[in-house]
């Protein structure tokens, strides 16, 4: 899958819209038109006959979005939504589909006039005033993340292999834990602060971290007893009660599938 960023794209020019869209369409396609004012003509774009470099036709695309999203960076994202090449996430465009420029209307004031205006020729209009609404609606700093999450879980929906599908799987639970994080009461999560042979457990406020050497992680939870670390992809943490010792440790598992006991360090008393 490919992940284009908007989010704070305010525009550009209708020139690139045509090379990156060239890229993910196969077929000749009419993209976008303007009508500007005073003209008959009307000025239409298609993607390019060639481009360099790898097309990627059959790649899936998702595109982030939020009320910053304006001009151009709109246009794009609604050929490639009205063309059904693409799943918007984020929050609704800012509207800006009408190209213009500022006309003096007296000693004190600037007039922003309109020059031209869009015509998809899809829909025979533009998003002009109303913006584009998402696919999937989501505050905009959660939507790298979930448009992260439901490329992951299309991933895993077309994949046989176990293997594959495994470590897919675990990328998308460390996704899922930023989206939704799970609330753990704060007399569990100071059960397992302390000194462990190979690292710290803190809590500060209602997060705990995992300090090893210089390094600080935030640990977000899965569930109860098991977390991800925030940065450190490659391990989770899972809390686990040593009878023997009467106090918890942590199991460490990795991605390969192993995993190793780390034991907390008893107070001298």
């Amino acid at each position: 899958a490919v992940i284009i960023d908007l989010r704070d794209n305010g525009g550009g020019s209708p020139f690139t819209i045509q090379i990156i869209s060239s890229y993910f369409l196969e077929e000749y396609t009419y993209l976008n038109s303007f009508k500007w004012r005073g003209e008959d003509i009307i000025k239409q774009f298609w993607t390019l006959r060639y481009v360099p470099g790898k097309k990627m036709y059959d790649t899936d695309l998702y595109i982030l979005t939020s009320s910053r999203t304006f001009s151009a960076a709109e246009e794009f994202t609604y050929n490639l939504k009205n063309l059904k090449r693409a799943t918007i996430v984020g929050e609704t465009t800012g509207g800006g589909a009408h190209p213009g420029g500022s006309r003096i209307a007296n000693d004190d004031f600037l007039v922003w006039v309109p020059s031209g205006r869009a015509i998809n020729p899809i829909t025979k209009t533009n998003w002009e005033g109303k913006g584009i609404e998402p696919h999937i609606s989501v505050p905009r700093n959660k939507a790298l993340d979930k448009a992260h999450y439901t490329a992951l879980e299309k991933l895993i929906e077309n994949t046989e292999d176990e293997g594959k599908k495994q470590r897919l799987q675990w990328a998308l639970d460390g996704i899922k834990a930023k989206l939704e994080p799970q609330k753990v009461q704060e007399e569990i999560l100071k059960k397992y602060v302390g000194q462990y042979t190979r690292g710290i457990v803190t809590l500060e406020g209602v997060h705990l971290f995992f300090k090893a050497g210089p390094q600080k992680f935030k640990m977000i939870p899965l569930s109860e007893t098991y977390f991800i670390l925030d940065g450190w992809a490659d391990v989770r943490v899972e809390f686990v009660f040593d009878d023997k010792a009467k106090e918890y440790a942590i199991k460490a598992c990795f991605t390969d599938g192993r995993s190793d006991i780390i034991k907390k360090v008893k107070e001298k008393k």
